[in-house]
């Protein structure tokens, strides 16, 4: 019988497409009896004090250093730097088991900070150094998107409509420990915290060493893409394997749902990965959970929960016809200097699959876009309908 073990920590979304450090910490010290605080303070404290390395709009020890100086005097937090995923997410599960607290990892390399807000394992940590049991799953809140301008918030306050859906963002997510570590939890590529996994934690010692890895059932070859059918049965079975469908807010969504068109997308930054997007639906225009499923291998990788009555972001989505008439004959700036794109109705190319990989554009895997190729340019029709020219994944700390 495994465990779980889930904090009450309500969900806000960062107020612009680099606050994300701010968000976490407005999430964090709200938890911990410090007030709902302004993110614009927040970044600002952020940022100044982000001094180990150039670069970041928030690094580790500038989110320590503001986490430490709002504190309300019951914590102390601490940005962790280990060597192994295995390690940083062992010690994340132990701040929430000791400390009662959700910690804040750093993921996509290092792109991005969301709460870690519980945990699933075969059994709870007994100690920092405990490393007898095995990750299932961690429940989050990823901050993104930003809040839509001009509605408010800012500023936030208890019971607004962040974590709603759609632009309002997903207070309910629920990721596999696999697909944690093959996408989230993948370590910073380079700089002063090159090589490492990057948490802030409670300042109790992490584990010495690996620890117990939950067996993985037989995967597929992977040679093939399963069909879009395929997908939507196993995340029917996913939700089931791992409990997420026994939950009580999953339990009320998930009722009179059912498996509507997957959407198949293509990691732009790996070789040869793909993911299915499973709308479970109530009616074609009410979609309440999102679940994420491995193209090659079907295995459940995970899911976002709305609040029953909500919408999703998907439910809008665009055919071909419709998207072509989004951006045809209309004109993109491109990147300085090379002036303006001219979308020639003639001349394109429409990827065949939605694309997807971690960028300011979108930190959400539940957020792909469409491509269309013109020449050597590219342009990104979001699945909101939000249109870019470039993919900007080179930035730390948004």
């Amino acid at each position: 019988m495994s465990v779980h073990n889930h904090l009450d920590v309500q969900y806000h979304q960062q107020d612009t497409d680099y606050y994300c450090g701010a968000a976490c910490a407005q999430m964090v010290l709200a938890q911990i009896g410090a007030g709902l605080l302004d993110q614009d303070s927040l970044y600002a404290d952020n940022h100044s004090h982000s001094i180990a390395e150039g670069g970041w709009y928030t690094a580790p020890d500038g989110l320590t250093w503001t986490l430490n100086d709002r504190d309300p005097g019951t914590h102390y937090f601490v940005d962790f730097a280990l060597t192994s995923e295995d390690l940083i997410s062992r010690k994340l599960c132990w701040t929430i088991e000791h400390y009662d607290v959700a910690p804040v990892a750093l993921v996509f390399g290092s792109a991005h900070w969301i709460v870690i807000r519980g945990y699933e394992a075969s059994a709870a940590p007994t100690s920092s150094a405990d490393n007898s049991y095995s990750i299932i799953a961690f429940d989050v809140n990823n901050p993104w998107p930003p809040t839509p301008a001009p509605a408010p918030p800012p500023p936030h306050k208890a019971g607004d409509a962040c974590g709603s859906g759609g632009d309002r963002g997903v207070a309910d997510e629920h990721i596999s420990y696999s697909t944690w570590q093959s996408d989230y939890m993948t370590g910073v590529s380079g700089g002063y915290w090159g090589g490492k996994f990057v948490g802030v934690c409670d300042p109790e010692p992490p584990p010495i060493g690996a620890g117990i890895r939950r067996r993985v059932r037989r995967r597929l070859s992977g040679e093939k893409l399963i069909t879009p059918q395929t997908a939507a049965r196993n995340a029917v079975t996913g939700l089931k394997a791992y409990n997420v469908a026994k939950r009580k807010n999953w339990q009320k969504a998930l009722v009179d749902t059912t498996p509507a068109n997957p959407l198949l997308v293509q990691r732009l930054d790996y070789p040869d990965r793909f993911y299915y997007i499973v709308p479970m639906g109530k009616t074609a225009k009410r979609t309440p959970i999102l679940v994420s499923v491995d193209a090659r291998y079907g295995d459940y990788r995970e899911a976002v929960c709305l609040p029953a009555q909500n919408r999703s972001h998907l439910v809008a989505r665009m055919d071909r016809k419709q998207l072509v008439a989004k951006v045809s004959d209309k004109k993109f700036d491109l990147e300085e200097p090379l002036g303006r794109l001219l979308f020639r109705p003639e001349a394109f190319c429409l990827y065949p699959t939605l694309v997807w990989k971690p960028c300011r554009e979108s930190l959400s895997p539940f957020w792909p876009f469409h491509m269309f190729t013109i020449g050597d340019y590219r342009v990104y029709v979001r699945i909101d309908g939000a249109i870019f020219t470039k993919l900007h994944d080179d930035q730390r700390g948004i």
